[in-house]
C-alpha cells in the first residue's frame, strides 16, 4: 500500500443527479480507495453534508466556501488557494483547472463538444470552458483523455498538449452486469414501456446525442414492421428549448415513445439487460459509458460510427453514419433479428476488456508520478 497523502478533486460531477462523469468520478475514487491509503478532498463549489459515496472508509473531505459561488466565480478565486492547502495534488475532473493553484495538477479531459460543437451548448458552458481550457492546458502537468478519439480532437485543437496527453479510459461499474437467471424483464416493461418490448437509448437528452435521428428512425421501424418494439429515451433533460417536442410531434406514433425522465441506478440497469436493443445514436462523444455499461449487461447495441463509440464497441455493435436516419433502421432490423444472440455474445466478451482494473491501474500510476 502508498503512504498516506491528500488528493483533491474537482468533484462538481457529484453534486446533483449524476451523469456519465459523475459515476466515472465515484468509480475512480473507489478504485484508488481500494488500491492505496491516500485520503481525498472534494472541492466543490457550495456547502453540501453528503456526496451519497460509499466505498471511501471515510477518507474523504468535502472542502466548500461558506456560502455558495457559481462554479466560475469559484475557480477563478477560493477553488485554487483551498485545494493547494489541503492537498498535496489536484485532479481537474471536467477539463478546466482553478486559478492559483500551487500543487501538481492532472487535467481529465471528456471532451471537446464545447469548443467542437457550441451550438449544442449553454452560452455559460460555452464561456467557461473557452475562456479557461487553454490556460488549464498549460497548467496541467500531466493531460489524460477518455479516448484515443478525445486525443486525437484535442491534438487538432493544440497539437503541442495533444502529443502529451494519455488515454486512459472510463470503465463499466461491476454493477453493470447480465441478468440473473429467471429475471424476465416483465416489471420494467410495465413500469417504462407500457408492458411491450423496448429499445432504448440511456443519457441526457440533448441535441448532440442524435435523439432527432433516433425518433425518425423509429418512425421508419414501426411504419414498416408495426409490431416492432417500443422506443424508451431514459435521461433527465438537458438543454435546447423546444427541439425534442417538435422531434416528437413528428413521429407519427408518438404514443410508442416513452420518457421516464432521469432514472435511478437499478432501473438503468433493468433497462439494459432488458432492452430488446440498446442505441447510441450520438453526433459526439468523448467516450460513451452508457456503451460500456450496455456491453456489461450483454445488450445488442447500435451506435453511430462517431470514432469514441466505434472505440468502446471494437467489433461488437451495429454501426450506422450519423445522422442517417434510414440507417439506423436498416441497424435496427438486422439487430432485432438474427444478429441479436451473436451480439450478445459479443458485448459480454467487449465488456471483459472494460473492466475497471486498468484504468485503475493507470490512475494510480500518473497520480504516483504526480505526486513525486
Amino acid at each position: 500500500m502508498l503512504s498516506p497523502t491528500s488528493i483533491a478533486f474537482d468533484a462538481r460531477p457529484l453534486l446533483g443527479s449524476w451523469t456519465g462523469v459523475g459515476w466515472w468520478l465515484a468509480g475512480l475514487l473507489r478504485e484508488l480507495a481500494a488500491r492505496t491509503e491516500w485520503r481525498f478532498v472534494l472541492a466543490v463549489p457550495r456547502p453540501v453534508g453528503n456526496l451519497q459515496l460509499d466505498g471511501l472508509d471515510g477518507r474523504a473531505v468535502i472542502l466548500a466556501p461558506p456560502v455558495p459561488l457559481p462554479g466560475t466565480l469559484w475557480l477563478q478565486t477560493l477553488a485554487g488557494p483551498a485545494a493547494s492547502m489541503r492537498s498535496s495534488a489536484y485532479v481537474g475532473s471536467l477539463g478546466i483547472l482553478p486559478r492559483r493553484l500551487t500543487v501538481p495538477a492532472a487535467l481529465a479531459v471528456h471532451d471537446l463538444t464545447p469548443i467542437s460543437r457550441p451550438q449544442h451548448h449553454t452560452l455559460a458552458n460555452r464561456f467557461c470552458f473557452s475562456a479557461y481550457f487553454g490556460e488549464s492546458l498549460e497548467c496541467a502537468d500531466e493531460l489524460v483523455c477518455a479516448s484515443s478519439a478525445t486525443r486525437e480532437r484535442l491534438r487538432a485543437f493544440d497539437a503541442r498538449h495533444g502529443a502529451r496527453a494519455q488515454v486512459i479510459p472510463l470503465a463499466a461499474d461491476p454493477f453493470f452486469s447480465p441478468p440473473p437467471a429467471g429475471e424476465t424483464g416483465d416489471a420494467v416493461r410495465r413500469q417504462l414501456a407500457g408492458g411491450r418490448p423496448f429499445v432504448v437509448q440511456l443519457g441526457t437528452l440533448e441535441p448532440r446525442k442524435g435523439i432527432p435521428v433516433l425518433l425518425q428512425a423509429h418512425a421508419r421501424l414501426l411504419t414498416a414492421v408495426p409490431s416492432a418494439p417500443d422506443l424508451v429515451l431514459a435521461g433527465g433533460g438537458g438543454w435546447g428549448g423546444r427541439w425534442l417536442a417538435r422531434a416528437l410531434e413528428a413521429h407519427p406514433h408518438a404514443e410508442r415513445v416513452h420518457l421516464p425522465g432521469y432514472v435511478s441506478r437499478e432501473t438503468a440497469r433493468a433497462l439494459l439487460r432488458h432492452a430488446e436493443a440498446v442505441v447510441l445514436a450520438s453526433e459526439e462523444e468523448g467516450f460513451g459509458l452508457p456503451l460500456a455499461e450496455a456491453l456489461a449487461c450483454g445488450a445488442p447495441c447500435v451506435i453511430s460510427d462517431e470514432a469514441a463509440l466505434l472505440e468502446v464497441a471494437g467489433e461488437c455493435a451495429q454501426v450506422f453514419r450519423r445522422g442517417d436516419a434510414s440507417g439506423l433502421a436498416e441497424a435496427l432490423v438486422r439487430t432485432l433479428g438474427g444478429e441479436r444472440t451473436r451480439l450478445r455474445e459479443a458485448s459480454l466478451a467487449r465488456a471483459r476488456q472494460l473492466a475497471w482494473d486498468g484504468p485503475a491501474t493507470a490512475w494510480v500510476s500518473l497520480l504516483t508520478a504526480l505526486l513525486a
